[in-house]
């Protein structure tokens, strides 16, 4: 029975035959994949005229996921979806993706179907092609890297180096729900945040973040300067936009959007979390005063949110700095920066 089997008893390519009839036929051929699973390589033909956006992340378990705090099912929209947030972010159309997974051989082959059916899910909602990928033995711990490619948009793509001075910052969705669902599934059980009503609610903003493709190209066409997705918080990824555009940022810290389910349950701590928590995969950008309302009308038609949260100023020497308008109205440099693998830890 495969419920009960593992890797090892079924082996690598045993493992590729039943991990590729997990995914929806529709997104393992499409007519632009001239060749796709089962050879050494892909063959993929963009659009005609169209430019290659390449994007790559890697996932380790217990750096990026815990498997006692996730399903297999979220994992694999996950593992994906970081990578489609970054084609969202700059506003191109996702297309293809190829995955390697690091196993021990002692993974169940149902849970890496299943795995494989929250790739296919978020794979088939984008339109994408899953091109095919490798396994490699990883006896210490379950990884995953995925590279995702997308196309431009008649030629077009947003950048992080196009904010100028004068130009509203903004941000889609609200922030600190991931980081809120972090801390909620490493408290213990009997902390009564765990039982909130809002609480499974903040797990999934973590667990199952949703890329913003069609905001992505609503930002494109209405003349966004600059773009990135929020995976390292709200500071330290608006000093990376400042610092590729040499600008300086005013930000008011009244204006930036936070769930009510993150304010009630970290009351001391909900603006830390939206400032620096990370993994929100929402959008932030720059655009001219003038495209806003263009932009935030056309965000709510597709059912999403932005909220204007300040604008770019001037760099008034070699740094760029992020200065906050606090909740009494004060002003004070922004001193947070971005999550650092090698010292935030």
């Amino acid at each position: 029975m495969i419920g009960g089997q593992r890797v090892k008893d079924i082996g690598e390519f045993g493992l590729i035959e039943l991990i590729s009839a997990a995914l929806p036929p529709q997104i393992r051929a499409t007519s632009s994949l001239l060749l796709g699973l089962g050879d050494d390589g892909a063959v993929w033909r963009p659009t005609s005229g169209e430019d290659v956006v390449v994007t790559t992340d890697s996932l380790v378990e217990n750096i990026h996921f815990r498997r006692d705090w996730t399903d297999w099912e979220s994992l694999g929209h996950k593992i994906l979806a970081v990578n489609v947030s970054d084609l969202a972010a700059m506003g191109s159309l996702p297309k293809i993706a190829v995955i390697t997974l690091g196993l021990s051989g002692d993974e169940l082959v149902s849970d890496l179907q299943a795995l494989y059916r929250g790739i296919g899910d978020l794979a088939h909602r984008n339109a994408m092609t899953i091109a095919g990928g490798d396994i490699v033995r990883s006896p210490h711990s379950l990884l995953f890297h995925v590279t995702a490619l997308g196309e431009t948009r008649q030629r077009r793509f947003l950048v992080r180096s196009g904010a100028k001075s004068g130009d509203v910052i903004a941000v889609t969705g609200t922030l600190g729900a991931s980081a809120a669902g972090l801390r909620l599934l490493a408290m213990q059980p009997d902390d009564p945040r765990r039982g909130a009503t809002t609480t499974q609610a903040l797990i999934d903003a973590h667990l199952r973040p949703e890329p913003r493709v069609a905001l992505g190209a609503i930002l494109l066409e209405h003349g966004a300067t600059s773009a990135m997705d929020l995976s390292d918080g709200l500071a330290g990824d608006l000093l990376k936009i400042l610092e590729a555009s040499r600008v300086s940022a005013e930000l008011d810290a009244r204006r930036v959007p936070v769930a009510a389910a993150v304010r009630a349950l970290f009351p001391d701590e909900w603006f830390d979390l939206a400032l620096r928590g990370g993994e929100d995969y929402e959008l932030l950008f720059t655009a001219p005063s003038v495209a806003w309302e263009p932009i935030a009308r056309s965000i709510e038609d597709v059912g999403g949110t932005a909220e204007r949260i300040g604008r770019i100023t001037k760099r008034m020497d070699d740094a760029s700095r992020i200065e906050i308008i606090d909740m009494r109205g004060v002003r004070r440099v922004c001193e947070f920066g971005a999550f650092d693998h090698y010292r935030d830890r």
